[in-house]
């Protein structure tokens, strides 16, 4: 499919590339047509959308570039990476709309995170000189930190500052991947760099610095950029702040880390205060300064529409202080404010509580109530529910509950394997061979079985007086040879 891509390249570019780029549109911009609604609808990011494009081609629909680049964009933002490749070559091949440089950068990207950096380095060689300008050369650079190549990062760095692109977008990458790969001397000598070159450092450079003296643990330093930078002047954003904070409250000093969470949130903006609200909640929760946890809760919900994410904060919070009491309210609070979809992750999160704390009858409850309101529970739900019947010593249900999980699973799920072996300690008890046998076949369909699990099974086996030869063929094929413990097995040590 890539090199059907490639050619399609080869064929459009030629008559494009004197074309001026299109805006994108902003956020709020609503799309004139409801092609963006019928690809939405495609809800499997692995299913093409070829069938819906070419239905919206045939139908004669005249759609401008801006909304389409658009509706890539809006892809590229629900992570719908092939999808968002899928509609920018489609916008360029069947709607005949021109080829930019801005549309090339975007491709590069996209054909990294689908296909891979080789392929996303061979696309680029095939894009016309014309339209080989800074803005694809920095989208290139990002590809290879991205893959953390440092190597060819730095070449194709060095390679564009002789080409006379210097510009702070590339200069921020290379400080990103000193960053991300340790380098933390690289990043404040591309720093310097920039100001001896007469490139003007942007919030993302600051930034970058910033973390540098944090992962450093260099408090001085810290402390020195947060004087030295003028918030009004918005070079710093929520998260630097909040990042300070962090650092300061593990170093025991309270007093500098609430100046820089009171900063944080003087940055907060409406775009970013979903996350940015819930840092502060944690962070003033391990800080135990509980009534600004509570400030900071109540400006979240004027701030912030209701949404499964906030509450999922809330909890959170009120766990880690073991207030089951606010758990309870605010559960009540959210299955009255969030009327649409009810994300199962929040009931999970009050269900393992109840299980910790000895509560399973209340687990179980929520967990039946969750099932009367139309909903299905996730297998982590039911597994969760295992575990606290464990705890309580009522493993019959515990059991049963295991069985559940695993049966109504899937991959990727990986359970944790403790269940599972307390299970099969049941039946090896109960000298029941065909209830652990299938068990683990349930397991071995989400992941790899253990010697653990080998050896409870053999130990059925033993157990009940039933041939194990057939248990230790599979032990073996799986690449485990018989140790002590088989041994003692075998020698009938139920």
């Amino acid at each position: 499919m890539f090199r059907r891509l490639l050619r399609r390249l080869s064929t459009t570019a030629d008559g494009a590339i004197t074309a001026s780029p299109s805006p994108s549109p902003s956020p709020s911009q609503p799309l004139r047509d409801d092609l963006y609604r019928r690809i939405a609808d495609v809800g499997r990011p692995n299913l093409p959308l070829s069938p819906v494009l070419e239905q919206w081609a045939r139908e004669g629909h005249t759609t401008r570039k801006h909304n389409i680049y658009g509706i890539v964009k809006m892809l590229i933002g629900l992570r719908r990476f092939a999808h968002a490749l899928e509609v920018s070559f489609w916008m360029t091949d069947r709607m005949h709309l021109h080829l930019t440089t801005s549309d090339v950068a975007c491709r590069l990207e996209l054909i990294s995170k689908v296909y891979g950096l080789e392929k996303a380095v061979e696309y680029f060689r095939k894009v016309p000189k014309q339209l080989r300008k800074p803005q694809c050369y920095g989208s290139l650079l990002r590809c290879y930190v991205e893959a953390k190549d440092a190597e060819k990062a730095e070449q194709l760095f060095t390679n564009m500052e002789e080409m006379g692109m210097k510009s702070s977008y590339a200069y921020n990458w290379m400080m990103k991947l000193f960053l991300e790969t340790g380098q933390l001397e690289k990043v404040h000598a591309m720093f310097q760099d920039m100001k001896e070159k007469g490139v003007k450092p942007d919030m993302f450079s600051i930034d970058s610095l910033l973390a540098a003296y944090i992962a450093a643990e260099d408090f001085d330093g810290v402390q020195k950029m947060l004087d030295k930078v003028n918030p009004h002047g918005k070079l710093l954003n929520w998260h630097a702040y909040a990042s300070a904070a962090r650092l300061f409250m593990k170093s025991g000093m309270q007093g500098r880390s609430v100046t820089a969470l009171l900063e944080a949130e003087r940055q907060i903006s409406p775009k970013n205060g979903k996350i940015a609200y819930s840092f502060l909640l944690h962070t003033y929760t391990d800080l135990e300064m509980y009534p600004e946890v509570e400030r900071i809760w109540r400006v979240y919900k004027s701030k912030v529409p209701p949404c499964n994410a906030m509450y999922m904060s809330r909890i959170s919070v009120l766990l880690k202080k073991n207030d089951i009491n606010g758990v309870e309210e605010t559960l009540k609070e959210w299955e009255r404010v969030c009327v649409s979809y009810k994300d199962g992750r929040l009931i999970n999160l009050v269900v393992d509580a109840y299980c910790r704390e000895g509560l399973v009858e209340k687990a179980v409850a929520l967990v039946d109530d969750t099932i009367k309101k139309g909903r299905t529970p996730f297998p982590t739900t039911w597994y969760k529910l295992a575990g606290g019947f464990f705890m309580t010593g009522q493993v019959l249900k515990a059991v049963d509950m295991t069985r559940k999980a695993l049966a109504s699973a899937s991959p990727p799920w990986k359970p944790d394997p403790v269940n599972v072996l307390m299970s099969l300690n049941h039946f090896i008890e109960q000298k029941d061979v065909e209830a652990a046998e299938e068990m683990v076949s349930m397991l071995q369909k989400l992941l790899p079985l253990t010697r653990d699990v080998y050896h409870s099974l053999l130990k059925t086996y033993v157990c009940a007086g039933k041939p194990v030869s057939d248990v230790l063929e599979r032990l073996k094929k799986d690449g485990f040879e018989a140790d002590e413990e088989t041994d003692r097995i075998l020698a009938g040590e139920c």
